[in-house]
């Protein structure tokens, strides 16, 4: 039976192995030759996974690929999870927040690619826009004393806080000193 676990272990370290090559190299691609100016070959190359592979975890379509990029820039870069949202409802901010950084650590061209697609009327534009909604609406379920004002700041503090580079642990900690001000909230660690 621990064999099979072992097994079972390896083949999801590979997959995710897989899954961030095809999906860093599609992002770098995106950013850098224009939104889905690029070929699967071009991916192929870049990620070192043959295209067949590709195929298999992915599908065909390039969009396809760059939509499991905006999955992952609402699950786990934007925190909308149910494990993330119980994070922030504990008051478990530091963590949270140092989520959001070791994906931007493990997935360097994602941060460029939201910043590149957020403000566009396209589709990729409007789920990412849609993503920041819901993150706000469960912000305010989260600080329901604070004003829309407030809301915004407390928004503008994870985003910076989340994207600033540099930040380290002792830095976010400092950081959740001004954020128990604003919100007037004493388990927030």
């Amino acid at each position: 039976m621990a064999t099979v676990g072992s097994g079972t272990m390896k083949k999801q370290r590979d997959r995710d192995e897989t899954f961030w090559k095809v999906l860093n190299a599609a992002l770098d691609l995106d950013f850098k030759k224009g939104h889905l100016k690029w070929t699967m070959s071009e991916l192929s190359r870049r990620s070192a996974i043959t295209r067949s592979l590709i195929y298999y975890h992915f599908g065909r379509s390039k969009q396809a690929i760059l939509d499991q990029a905006v999955q992952v820039i609402g699950e786990q870069l934007i925190g909308t999870t149910p494990d993330r949202m119980a994070l922030l409802a504990q008051g478990d901010f530091k963590e949270s927040i140092m989520q959001s950084r070791e994906l931007c650590e493990r997935s360097p061209s994602l941060y460029s690619f939201y910043l590149m697609h957020r403000d566009r009327e396209t589709e990729v534009g409007a789920r990412i826009r849609k993503l920041e909604g819901d993150y706000r609406k469960k912000l305010e379920k989260l600080f329901p004393q604070l004003s829309a004002t407030a809301l915004l700041s407390v928004y503008a503090f994870f985003y910076g806080v989340a994207f600033a580079p540099g930040m380290n642990g002792d830095a976010i900690t400092h950081s959740l000193r001004a954020l128990k001000a604003l919100t007037g909230t004493a388990n927030a660690q």
